[in-house]
């Protein structure tokens, strides 16, 4: 009688099914608080309504994003059982806790674009941190830091989108909340743009380099 051998399942292959679901989750709970949010919005006026719903579909944009680019980059550099590896898995909870937060104040009435721009580079440095662990422990004898760089772009274009609007409509005398409303909906846009673009670029990288 002969016997196949079974396959068995790396531990850390789970941690990939793990995140999917805790992406699932913050996808639904999502939903769940925008419905009486886009209503509100929509009784509170047209360009309340607006602002709401073009936020609500940048930061949705930037959430695909995620968790596109995450499962692809999971399955190039997949978990290993070492310090490196389960440092990675942690990052990537608190990446997946980060985006909640960024999802949450995006997903209210009044969003705040600060609060918005705060989060988004910080996610950002974790994902700078992750690529660092994960070049790292592909090759223990050094790390190229290439992946790094496209992450502090997209820190300092947030950055400067949200700043220069906001000192030029300053500068011009637009009052407070027309002048918060316009620096929100341009930062979002700017983070839709940079998700899609990024979405791009590391599927055709991936497909040909390691270096994404």
């Amino acid at each position: 009688m002969s016997t196949q051998p079974m396959s068995i399942e790396q531990p850390s292959s789970r941690w990939i099914w793990f995140l999917d679901v805790l992406f699932a989750g913050i996808a639904a709970l999502m939903l769940q608080q925008y419905e009486p949010v886009v209503r509100q919005a929509w009784a509170s006026g047209t360009g309340t309504f607006i602002i709401s719903v073009s936020v609500a579909i940048c930061l949705t944009m930037f959430f695909v994003y995620d968790v596109a680019v995450y499962d692809a980059l999971a399955r190039k550099y997949p978990y290993k059982i070492t310090a490196l590896g389960f440092g990675r898995f942690n990052i990537d909870l608190v990446m997946a806790f980060v985006l909640f937060l960024l999802l949450s104040d995006a997903f209210r009435k009044n969003p705040d674009w600060f609060t918005i721009l705060g989060t988004i580079s910080v996610w950002h440095i974790l994902a700078c941190i992750w690529h660092i662990l994960a070049r790292k422990e592909e090759s223990p004898q050094g790390s190229s830091l290439i992946p790094i760089y496209p992450h502090v772009c997209f820190i300092g274009i947030y950055w400067s989108v949200a700043i220069s609007i906001n000192y030029v409509l300053r500068w011009y005398g637009v009052s407070d909340v027309t002048r918060s409303n316009v620096v929100l909906v341009m930062l979002s846009v700017a983070i839709a743009v940079v998700s899609v673009w990024r979405w791009k670029q590391i599927v055709h990288k991936l497909s040909a380099s390691p270096d994404a």
